[in-house]
């Protein structure tokens, strides 16, 4: 039996392969089956305004084209350098360039395509115009590789980039598509439509923009009407859409797509963006510095679990009429609103659908200005989830939004609410642990019926036990100093020109008094607070008369064409109302690149003038604000010395001591170009900086040097790493120890 089989695979074998034929390669080229041709290398230029395809594969099996050397140019982006029609087995791999055509290679009717090893770059490109994401093959954009009706295909291991499309499948099924380049088109990275089952694994798909139009009708991965698909471990970020996926009126059908560990941040549009869908799971992915997060506009049966939702511009995760939609366990981070649910006008054909059925558990919110906003949203249930620095609120409900479930919660320190119910629904919050523990100080952070008759009423009582809070019970003489806690709060705004993420940290370097500064780097611009607490779980609780001054150094740096255009500084109680002192932005262009000292009476003067919000009483300050506004161009502000006066050096919360370390950094980051590496060694000895890729690869080094103790400064020029723009790595080396942070090429 086994002789038998054996004989019966080797016939098989004979039948699907044949001795390789050295060919040209000439227009209109029919092949035949069973053929296994390597083409001649060389420079071809072969146009196919008929659209016909220059080499033809159709109605045969058992195909290889070899094109190793051989580049291919169809000159005036018509037409197709390969055409597949009706064919079974075909091996298309090695070919250095083809370009200039509608697409490299068009298949149709067809199974088992293997396309590998190829360059197919620079094909029908558009720069402008609207992309109707609906529209099927007929209106197909044009790009590397097209299929229709086709199905059991790998595509890997080929560039395709600089053009409309990587790859485009229209009704197909069952495609493997991984460790491809698609970079840099102008469309998508890889369209499906009506297409299943698929795997899309370890693709770059960045870059992926029309730069003379909106980008919010491209994406590095789109799925119209898409199912059962397993996307994984691809790059999708700097896209106009890191992943879009949709089917609108078109399908009842549950998409059950699985998202893991994709790079999704820095698009100007979303992240990832589902709408309408049905059963997708999101687990493991970065939905970072993009306009939305996650944008889940009328999903249902979604987990979206794991990710990390950071520095978004508009909300981390945001869902009208959504429901039974499971959110855990994601790192939620940094945003304007952190999860944003409500329920606003339906859509056509939707009005069925309503907002309500979350289970929101386990997930971690920190330095969000609304952790969570639930407008006429029904049954949440928020349970076991960390609230961390909220600004606003940790909370914040409105509408009709009642029977909601608010549990084993962790609040800390929030600077305004812990929970806002803005709404005329009793709400049931117990058991939950709120930092500061004091039940006067909770009470005063609840926002309900006895701050206002017409809301309703939050129960709190019983709160989980905790040791109390301690309080600051009178500010530090420099709030500028280690290991004070600042961040910065955006408001909702326009997305920024550029993707940066904010970022607020101690400068060792550019200080003005002290051990360091605090300095603030974002691309945003729009109202942004940058906002003090003290160190720890404690609370500034601080009891300030109108006697008092606040002093504080302040530097900048702006955009050549454009200044601040507003700046204020607030200080706040622990009852929502707060003090604005509002200056003229002049005072923020005046400290460009230089540090200046200002101060006012906290009864306000000419220069900082005071308005009041609230009841606010000084004699229970809970924060102090500095605002500054760009119009969302972005800016670098350091802040040092901020402290009010007369000022007492005895707090009530001793000064975490600052324990001396090396230290590492770099300005500008992001860079073109080239950067200045600024370093701090403690001992004396030989350091060594180097600067490595994504793949591990040594690209930069300034080795072996013995360096005295201290601050030191060294250029370092990248402006000749091949591939451009991406996220290194930058090491320092002494015998301390190890130093690594990343560090963002813009060439």
């Amino acid at each position: 039996m086994k002789k038998m089989f054996i004989l019966w695979f080797a016939a098989i074998l004979s039948s699907a392969t044949s001795a390789q034929t050295y060919l040209p390669i000439t227009d209109n080229m029919v092949i035949a089956g069973n053929s296994n041709i390597k083409f001649a290398a060389g420079n071809y230029v072969i146009p196919d305004v008929p659209a016909d395809g220059v080499i033809q594969i159709s109605g045969v099996k058992n195909v290889v084209l070899d094109g190793d050397s051989c580049r291919v140019n169809g000159v005036g982006n018509a037409g197709y350098m390969i055409k597949i029609t009706n064919a079974h087995n075909i091996v298309i791999k090695n070919f250095d360039s083809v370009f200039g055509y509608k697409y490299a290679v068009h298949i149709m009717n067809s199974d088992h395509i293997t396309i590998n090893g190829n360059v197919f770059c620079r094909n029908k490109v558009d720069s402008s115009g609207w992309i109707d994401v609906w529209a099927d093959y007929t209106q197909a954009l044009g790009g590397g590789v097209m299929m229709y009706q086709s199905r059991a295909a790998s595509i890997h291991d080929n560039v395709m980039t600089m053009q409309n499309d990587g790859v485009a499948l229209y009704h197909c099924d069952s495609i493997s598509i991984h460790d491809n380049d698609f970079s840099w088109n102008t469309s998508f990275g890889i369209r499906m439509f009506w297409t299943d089952t698929c795997h899309i694994y370890r693709n770059n798909c960045a870059h992926v923009n029309r730069p003379l139009t909106d980008p919010s009708d491209c994406a590095a991965l789109l799925l119209i009407i898409a199912n059962a698909n397993r996307v994984e471990n691809n790059d999708l970020s700097w896209s106009g859409d890191g992943v879009f996926l949709g089917q609108y009126q078109h399908s009842n059908v549950p998409n059950n797509n699985y998202f893991a560990y994709n790079e999704c941040s820095y698009s100007p549009h979303n992240a990832i963006e589902a709408t309408f869908a049905d059963g997708n799971i999101y687990r493991h992915n970065k939905c970072n510095y993009s306009h939305y997060g996650l944008w889940l506009g009328y999903s249902f049966n979604s987990v979206v679990d794991s990710n990390d939702i950071i520095g978004n511009y508009q909300s981390g995760i945001a869902i009208d009429r959504g429901f039974n939609n499971d959110i855990s366990n994601n790192l939620i981070k940094n945003n304007p609103i952190g999860i944003e649910l409500w329920e606003g006008t339906p859509a056509t054909g939707y009005s069925s659908f309503h907002s309500q059925d979350y289970p929101i558990h386990h997930n971690i919110f920190e330095g969000n200005t609304k952790a969570v906003s639930s407008i006429n949203t029904k049954h949440a249930l928020v349970r076991s989830n960390e609230f961390n620095y909220s600004q606003l609120a940790s909370l914040y409900l409105d509408g009709a939004s009642g029977t909601d479930t608010i549990t084993l919660n962790t609040f800390r320190m929030p600077t305004g609410y812990q929970i806002y119910n803005n709404s005329a629904y009793a709400k049931f919050a117990v058991d939950n642990l709120f930092l500061p523990s004091d039940t006067a100080l909770v009470s005063a952070k609840i926002f309900d019926k006895h701050d206002n008759a017409a809301k309703g009423e939050v129960t709190w009582l019983p709160q989980t036990p905790a040791p109390l809070t301690p309080l600051q019970l009178t500010p530090p003489c420099d709030m500028a100093e280690p290991a004070a806690l600042w961040y910065a709060y955006p408001e909702v705004g326009y997305p920024a020109k550029v993707k940066i993420p904010d970022t607020v940290r101690y400068d060792f370097i550019e200080k003005k008094v002290g051990s360091a500064s605090v300095k603030l780097v974002t691309s945003r611009g729009y109202d942004l607070a940058l906002n003090y607490r003290p160190a720890g779980d404690s609370l500034s609780h601080w009891a300030l008369t109108d006697l008092d001054t606040l002093y504080f150094w302040v530097r900048t740096i702006k955009q050549p064409q454009y200044g601040f255009q507003y700046f204020s500084v607030r200080i706040g109680d622990d009852h929502g109302g707060y003090f604005k002192y509002t200056a003229s932005p002049t005072l923020l262009n005046n400290a460009n690149m230089v540090w200046k000292r200002y101060k006012f009476p906290l009864s306000g003067n000419s220069q900082f003038a005071r308005t009041a919000t609230g009841s606010m009483s000084l004699d229970h300050v809970n924060y102090v604000e500095i605002h500054a506004d760009t119009w969302d161009y972005g800016f670098t502000l350091w802040v040092d010395g901020m402290q009010f006066e007369p000022c007492s050096p005895l707090t009530s919360v001793q000064p975490i001591p600052v324990q001396e370390e090396n230290r590492l950094m770099n300005y500008p980051n992001p860079f073109t170009g080239s950067t200045v590496i600024a370093f701090h060694i403690v001992k004396a000895g030989p350091a060594k900086l180097e600067v490595y890729n994504s793949r591990g690869t040594r690209i930069w080094e300034h080795a072996g040097e013995f360096i005295q103790p201290g601050d030191h400064e060294i250029e370092c020029n990248l402006s000749q790493v091949t591939h451009g723009s991406g996220i290194f790595l930058l090491k320092l080396t002494t015998p301390s120890g190890t130093i690594t942070k990343k560090i963002l090429l813009l060439n």
